[in-house]
């Protein structure tokens, strides 16, 4: 059944008979899904077969897109619809379709085979954008749709962007699957509102790479674009994003003492002590100084005070 995916429905081409004659190949819009424009087709599949299919407006050639879908021809006899019945899962490069199963044409026109209702054939469709993996060949989740049943499970944890009343963008993950990575998400209750994504602190697309760290996809990205998203992490609880993004900053190699205000501005433990090895109590204390007089010290948590402490008095890491 076509229900059991985030974008379904029923569609009918009319004025069919017409169209194969000049060979013209229908399409029907079904709008953006998955960060993409989708069509449903109707037309030949060759010069003897018939055929539904599906296609993304996509024009880099180097992007994929990882899709369940179905599709059926609709016909009054059921036994032919189900054999020419497509369900499965596949990847569409940029000048692929997913097709249903070809029809012989010759079937399609002889009107007694019930394909064709007064020259209107009817295409019942469903499709789940699964992954995109992108020009850089990194496989990222699609976040965009919930799952078909969401609202009967309510088995989603959706964020917000919300502009103004009519004006709201929103991106929806796994509850059982953030809830294992992020502490924060797993005592959530069963109840389904979603988490407004603080404006001063992460934008949509900040939030969307967030939760692509979150369910374990590796993106490399220079150092002071992970200081930002370790912040926008932070400000939707993913701990585990964080945990990640700090191992990536810590991997990297520093020489500027701006790195050490910035373990203690963003409450980076593992990385502050990494970089307190680096230098002497008394550079250490300098470079704490400054950062005193624009207070995140006071800000800073207690493991990031004691470090201080642990190295300017005693000379630790």
């Amino acid at each position: 059944m076509s229900d059991k995916y985030s974008t379904n429905g029923i569609h009918t081409f009319e004025d069919v008979v017409a169209h194969l004659a000049q060979r013209q190949h229908q399409t029907h819009s079904l709008g953006r899904i998955g960060g993409f424009e989708w069509k449903l087709g109707l037309g030949k599949y060759t010069d003897t077969s018939f055929r539904s299919s599906l296609f993304c407006e996509n024009d880099n050639s180097k992007v994929e897109v990882r899709i369940r879908y179905y599709l059926k021809v609709k016909n009054s006899n059921e036994i032919l619809q189900e054999k020419f019945k497509q369900e499965t899962l596949t990847n569409l490069k940029h000048d692929e379709f997913a097709t249903s199963k070809p029809i012989p044409l010759l079937e399609v026109l002889n009107l007694k085979n019930g394909w064709l209702n007064d020259e209107k054939c009817t295409v019942e469709y469903g499709i789940q954008v699964e992954s995109i993996q992108g020009d850089d060949g990194i496989r990222k989740f699609n976040f965009y749709e919930e799952l078909f049943d969401s609202k009967q499970k309510q088995n989603m944890i959706s964020f917000c962007q919300e502009k103004d009343s009519n004006n709201k963008r929103y991106l929806h993950c796994h509850k059982q699957i953030l809830g294992h990575n992020c502490p924060h998400y797993s005592d959530n209750t069963s109840e389904h509102h979603p988490t407004l994504i603080p404006d001063h602190t992460a934008g949509f697309d900040d939030s969307e790479m967030c939760l692509q760290f979150a369910h374990g996809v590796r993106i490399d990205v220079s150092t002071y674009v992970l200081f930002e998203m370790n912040r926008v992490a932070q400000s939707l609880y993913l701990t585990n994003a964080s945990y990640f993004i700090e191992e990536q900053i810590i991997w990297k190699e520093y020489k500027d003492d701006l790195f050490i205000q910035l373990a203690i501005k963003d409450d980076l433990s593992r990385f502050l002590a990494v970089l307190l090895k680096k230098v002497t109590p008394e550079n250490a204390l300098k470079i704490i100084r400054s950062t005193f007089n624009e207070g995140d010290i006071d800000n800073a948590s207690m493991e990031i005070k004691k470090m201080i402490v642990a190295k300017v008095l005693y000379g630790r890491f």
